[in-house]
């Protein structure tokens, strides 16, 4: 804490530079923060919930690429793997439970980009009363900037990176141009690409890896008159990737090694012998064991015979209708999207099922295309009654093939006979080859899993009403009341074969479903228009869904096999919470508190089975969170601004869960107990060109990857400090500087050990965050 509290003293002073100061000390105030989160324009102080928000002008101040990027800075939230969790809602041995919901301008589309985005929303709690989510974390809501009739605009941006201990220069590029086309019409268009090499080196096929996304959003909008806009959209997402995300920091102590001896009458030519060889020092790594020497960036290492990859491409079309007085005293709302993704990777299995002696992988086709529907009316008026009503379907109906994994393994005969010798003689499941030919006339194919119907559907019809009490004494009480009805489908048919099922095909066919109601109670008292203080009780639920394939026979002897079933069901929260926020000190100091208890029953969770390799899900659980969460803005003078959020997190088990190695009262996996994030924001004024300093510092509390925990389990506590500047070179030109972990400390974001046991040659996975990485970004607008 010491060198950052020095560094931020050091950017604070005024050395060569002067900050820009206001001509009358004291006149500047926070900007009022307008929300949509009620799908009406207020203030942030009007809402009675605990909302986040970040809008553009801070996305660029901190050269912010993804929406990921924001999620360690929220009070409350932890993002283990990426993928955002809040107020403790983890459930289980799953670093992506979601548990939270991502919304693009009013449809369920997961964007990740925040290039030419307006706002960044996080919803705390469940939000199903009002629109179409009905996530039990919380629900964000990404803003994107809106065709524009009045000007003709070209915008983009180039970044270029380079990080310590990675290979190569990361560089992104954005476009993008704005122009109306008519009175009535307007289209907006914007494009990104980014690239870098991956940082985990394979040690064994010297590869890095690589990471390529592209991006396209295209809007036409279209306004017949005030009281009318039309909106089309067109996205295309696509990402490639190819490497390792983690480092492998296991001591095997031994390996596998399989001794080949000639034999023109054994089936493959050769007779199959296993040994346990020592690795060089009983304390070397896998990388230094595998390789038999010291491994250069030890701890960003692996050492696998196959390198994954993955390609990922989403096209989504959208409308949104608007119609202001529909008729009198309503608006109406109406947003759809078709949604078509594709998924295409390959995974490695050479070390979990075949112990490094032979090469096999799983070679995965999938994919969905999705149908939304929201239709919202709501209230328009300025009276004390406000009212919400809207009906919501969603349907993924995922893709239909024969190839949804296929399994194969290595075709040389020295290949072969190990894999007949391991899989058949030594785990007694039969010759992978022989298996190959007989149910699949393909020598090198050992197993499939067919997707014949995969079919989700929701639908629901929610509703929100509100009434705002108004007093003499310029105070106000508004108390509101929302419902959600749900129904959901679940229908599917899979077949898989192969030689984790047996000599027959394994066929699973489930259509069942679920409904029900949730609730939402709110109170929200202002003393005037700057303060309030809100209590909220609200209810919601995590979709449940079908298990299927069911459970091969390999895992029938499983000590976890217990808890399957065919379809598990929703889980439910209650969510209770009190707030205070509002602006003081002259509207300097805006800040937003809130305690908060949550209690989860029917917890949805991912057992694995570790002597098969599979997972399913069961409703296996029940457990509390409770938490305070306080975020802050304050201007120190015209020209310094301090951001302040903060939360405290208990997220516990309250029932004793034998397989997820649970027990009552332990602390929920992927959550740290704190986290918080502090921001000095410095205008500053460099040969009469405004220009910024930002110095932010995020800490991160330690937490767990898993129930019954083990060392390598454990995420340690980190902190990290980051600083940005940024100069307007001309009205049209911005040039931005940045350092990413200033002091170069090591951040790992999650770690986890594959297996339960003492067994060493089991996967010990790190994740780590970046080392000290510089970015240069020049953006421009004409």
């Amino acid at each position: 804490m010491s060198a950052a509290v020095q560094i931020a003293l050091l950017a604070t002073a005024p050395a060569s530079i002067t900050f820009a100061q206001n001509s009358e000390a004291g006149d500047l105030t926070i900007d009022e923060i307008i929300v949509t989160s009620r799908k009406r324009e207020e203030s942030l102080v009007e809402v009675p919930m605990n909302i986040a928000t970040v809008n553009e002008q801070e996305i660029l101040a901190r050269n912010l690429f993804k929406k990921e990027d924001i999620y360690r800075t929220v009070a409350g939230a932890a993002s283990p793997r990426g993928q955002l969790i809040l107020r403790g809602l983890s459930g289980g041995n799953d670093s992506t439970p979601d548990t939270t919901s991502a919304w693009t301008d009013d449809i369920p589309y997961d964007s990740s980009d925040l290039f030419d985005v307006q706002r960044v929303e996080v919803l705390r709690g469940p939000q199903g009363t009002l629109f179409g989510s009905n996530a039990i974390g919380g629900t964000v809501r990404i803003i994107t900037n809106k065709p524009d009739f009045e000007k003709f605009e070209v915008f983009g941006a180039t970044v270029i990176g380079d990080e310590v201990n990675r290979s190569g220069t990361a560089t992104r590029v954005y476009a993008g141009v704005n122009f109306p086309i008519s009175d009535t019409v307007a289209a907006r268009v914007i494009g990104s690409y980014g690239q870098k090499d991956g940082k985990i080196r394979n040690t064994y096929t010297n590869s890095d890896g690589r990471n390529e996304d592209h991006f396209l959003r295209a809007q036409l909008m279209f306004q017949p008159s005030d009281d009318w806009n039309i909106n089309l959209t067109f996205i295309n997402d696509r990402e490639q990737t190819s490497g390792y995300e983690y480092a492998d920091r296991s001591t095997p102590g031994y390996y596998y090694e399989a001794e080949l001896t000639e034999n023109p009458a054994a089936t493959y030519g050769y007779d199959v012998t296993l040994s346990f060889p020592d690795c060089p020092n009983a304390t070397d790594e896998r990388p230094a064991c595998r390789t038999g020497g010291p491994v250069d960036n030890a701890k960003f290492s692996v050492w696998e015979t196959l390198d994954p990859w993955t390609d990922d491409e989403k096209n989504v079309f959208s409308v949104r209708v608007a119609k202001d007085n529909i008729f009198n005293g309503a608006d109406l709302v109406y947003a759809a999207a078709y949604q078509k993704y594709e998924h295409d990777s390959l995974d490695n299995w050479s070390r979990n099922d075949a112990n490094d002696m032979f090469r096999t992988w799983i070679i995965n086709d999938d994919g969905y295309d999705r149908y939304s529907h929201e239709l919202r009316l709501m209230s328009n008026g300025d009276g004390p009654f406000e009212w919400t009503v809207g009906a919501f379907f969603d349907e993924t109906d995922w893709k239909s093939t024969p190839n949804g994994q296929w399994q194969y393994h290595a075709s040389d005969n020295r290949s072969r006979a190990i894999a007949e010798y391991l899989w058949g003689y030594y785990w007694g499941l039969g010759d992978p080859t022989q298996i190959g030919l007989d149910l699949y006339d393909d020598p090198t194919k050992n197993y499939n899993y067919n997707q014949i119907k995969y079919n989700n559907k929701e639908t629901a019809f929610f509703g929100e009403v509100g009434y705002t009490f108004e007093f003499n004494n310029g105070h106000s009480l508004e108390l509101t009341a929302g419902i959600r009805n749900y129904d959901l489908k679940d229908d599917i048919h899979t077949e898989v074969s192969g030689i984790w099922i047996g000599p027959d095909a394994q066929e699973t066919i489930t259509n069942d479903g679920e409904d029900g109601n949730r609730y939402k109670f709110a109170a929200s008292w202002m003393p005037n228009d700057s303060m309030s203080i809100f209590a909220l009780y609200s209810e919601g639920y995590r979709p449940g869904g079908n298990n299927g394939p069911n459970a091969p026979n390999d895992c029938l002897g499983d000590t976890n096999i217990g808890g399957y079933v065919d379809r598990y069901q929703s889980d439910q929260i209650e969510n209770m919470e009190i707030g205070f926020k509002g602006l003081a000190f002259e509207r300097r100091f805006q800040f937003s508190a809130a305690v908060y208890r949550i209690d989860w029953t029917g917890v949805q969770a991912s057992v694995y089975m570790p002597s098969c390799g599979f997972s399913y899900t069961a409703n296996a659980a029940s457990a509390v969170s409770e938490g305070v969460e306080f975020e802050s803005t304050t201007l120190l003078t015209d020209s310094l601004q301090l951001q302040v959020n903060a939360a405290y997190t208990d997220s516990r088990m309250t029932s004793d869960v034998p397989t997820l190695g649970a027990e009552d009262g332990d602390s929920m996996t992927m959550v740290p107990e704190y986290n918080f994030y502090i921001a000095l924001d410095q205008t500053v004024n460099v040969w009469n060109r405004d220009g910024s300093v930002r110095l932010d510092y995020a800490g991160y509390g330690e937490y767990k990857s898993h129930f019954n925990t083990k060392d390598e389990d454990i995420s340690p506590a980190y902190e990290v400090l980051n600083l940005s500047t940024s100069l307007n070179v001309n009205d049209n030109v911005r040039l931005g500087f940045y350092v990413n972990n200033v002091l170069n400390d090591e951040i790992i974001t999650y770690k986890r050990s594959r297996v339960r046991s003492d067994w060493s040659l089991g996967d010990i996975y790190y994740y780590y965050g970046d080392e000290r990485a510089y970015s240069l970004r020049l953006d421009f607008t004409f």
